[in-house]
């Protein structure tokens, strides 16, 4: 793949994943590009070249919610990672991340 073909697949990935998650309820957030209500609390994103960068505000819940879901969360900062292989087709993380974040949302207010 030429850079500039390369350059053009990543501007795709993140349109797609901005759009998915603003579709789930995001809104323009302070320190990440958004964030979203969820029976966790908070959950921060941001959508990169080939990755997701979310983070719970409440770490303890965000750790009970991601395990309930079938995932984890880094139980000290509360970070809820996604990483792709360069190129993956947008629809196959939506697919991926969508199970993950269809799960959390669809789960009871969490409690600790």
């Amino acid at each position: 793949m030429s850079a500039k073909q390369l350059l053009k697949a990543q501007e795709r990935f993140k349109a797609a994943l901005n759009e998915f998650v603003v579709s789930k309820g995001a809104r323009p957030g302070q320190f990440y590009n958004y964030e979203l209500d969820t029976p966790a609390g908070i959950l921060h994103l941001s959508v990169y070249d080939d990755w997701i960068a979310c983070r719970f505000d409440d770490v303890a819940r965000g750790r009970v919610a991601t395990e309930a879901c079938g995932s984890s969360c880094n139980p000290y900062s509360g970070k809820w990672n996604f990483h792709f292989s360069e190129g993956t087709a947008p629809d196959a993380v939506i697919a991926h991340f969508g199970y993950f974040l269809g799960r959390l949302l669809s789960l009871q207010p969490v409690a600790v």
